[in-house]
């Protein structure tokens, strides 16, 4: 069946906006090789991308940690724009998904021939607007098989993702909502896709990112939400499972998703 032009998708590639699913890279691309890549995932909410603040500082740090060049890619002002011209192309009436990925350009092996990147915006639907509450809670296990080490690059996202994509596949072959992940040292410190939090004795509690967590976006908006309210967040090296099984509350977070509270681990 014909395609209706309502129907068609779009992604925007070093500004240029291209039909999705049409082939863009080849098999010398960087990214696909290497991994020699970052991301962010964004949020659009009516007309605005939530945190881009944040977002954009912690990928033009991850940029600069990686020795990509920061000046080849466009301005923080001229990233916005892009996001948001896709959502209005693509037609997206409800919230939005958005991946950023800035990946290094040119060939060579391990000992890049450039600095320079290229950078690629998809949108999603998210088909609901706002954050919301949800119901049920979420059934956890943690992941032990493959620790994620700190390292200068462990705190942003990057195209190596190997320890999330494992524990992925845990959640699908347990049955489980989400799992958590452990450091070098076995300390719990993140779920695959969010920040950690738990409370104990109306105290709040989240890994440091020196632990080697994401330093998520989202994980920053709660401890500022929570400072706002008089509420102390101690950041500390780990949790350990005592700690979560003992906790009065356990949530996760990011910015697709928001807050999410755990009924079982």
């Amino acid at each position: 069946m014909e395609e209706k032009w309502y129907e068609r998708k779009f992604l925007v590639h070093d500004g240029i906006l291209i039909p999705a699913g049409r082939p863009l890279l080849d098999t010398s691309n960087r990214a696909f090789r290497y991994g020699d890549a970052v991301f962010e995932t964004v949020r659009v909410n009516k007309g605005r991308v939530l945190f881009w603040d944040r977002h954009y500082t912690r990928l033009i740090t991850a940029m600069s940690i990686l020795r990509m060049s920061v000046p080849s890619l466009p301005s923080k002002e001229q990233l916005h724009e892009s996001i948001i011209d896709l959502v209005v192309k693509n037609r997206i009436f409800y919230d939005a998904r958005i991946r950023l990925t800035v990946f290094r350009k040119g060939g060579g092996l391990y000992r890049p021939q450039k600095l320079q990147v290229s950078w690629i915006i998809e949108a999603e639907d998210l088909g609901h607007t706002g954050y919301t509450f949800p119901e049920r809670g979420l059934k956890v296990g943690i992941y032990t098989d493959f620790p994620k080490n700190l390292s200068p690059i462990s705190p942003f996202k990057s195209c190596s993702s190997i320890p999330y994509v494992l524990a992925g596949i845990f959640c699908d072959d347990n049955g489980l909502d989400d799992c958590l992940i452990i450091n070098d040292k076995g300390k719990i410190i993140e779920s695959y896709n969010s920040s950690l939090f738990w409370v104990k004795d109306n105290a709040v509690f989240t890994p440091l990112v020196s632990s080697g967590c994401i330093d998520g976006v989202y994980r920053k908006a709660v401890m500022d939400a929570a400072a706002k309210l008089g509420i102390n967040t101690t950041e500390n090296a780990g949790a350990t499972k005592d700690d979560l099984t003992n906790a009065d509350e356990i949530f996760l977070c990011n910015v697709i998703s928001g807050i999410r509270w755990v009924s079982a681990l």
